[in-house]
């Protein structure tokens, strides 16, 4: 007589197959969502390297720029704006007349502490 069906022999085989592909699909899926989220962190303080430069041509001075929720400020305070955020931005230390200095700190375990100066100079760890 014939048996129509799988062993169970077989379908531990199958499982403990998609677990060990699930072990190596899985941080290569984290590293390529931090890697998104550092490269919006980026966009996200280019951006605000523009709205601090909108703020001088008004101003004439970097002095008194704000980065923050509300609507006087030359940009939003995390990164990305929707959703959850995972990069707090900052003025650090407070801009001056003649120059700024934005920080992007990690909230989550995505990357380090990044810095973009007001000459589109970039530091990242």
């Amino acid at each position: 007589m014939l048996s129509k069906g799988y062993t169970l022999i077989e379908l531990m085989i199958v499982v403990a197959i998609i677990g060990v592909i699930s072990a190596i699909a899985y941080p290569s899926y984290q590293d390529y969502t931090c890697d998104t989220f550092v490269n919006q962190a980026v966009g996200d303080m280019n951006v605000c390297a523009l709205g601090m430069e909108r703020y001088y041509s008004n101003e004439f001075t970097y002095a008194g720029a704000v980065i923050s929720t509300a609507t006087a400020s030359v940009c939003s305070n995390v990164s990305p704006t929707d959703g959850q955020a995972q990069f707090t931005l900052t003025l650090d230390p407070a801009p001056t007349a003649i120059t700024f200095r934005i920080k992007a700190a990690a909230i989550t375990s995505c990357g380090g502490d990044m810095f973009l100066e007001a000459d589109g100079t970039f530091a990242a760890p």
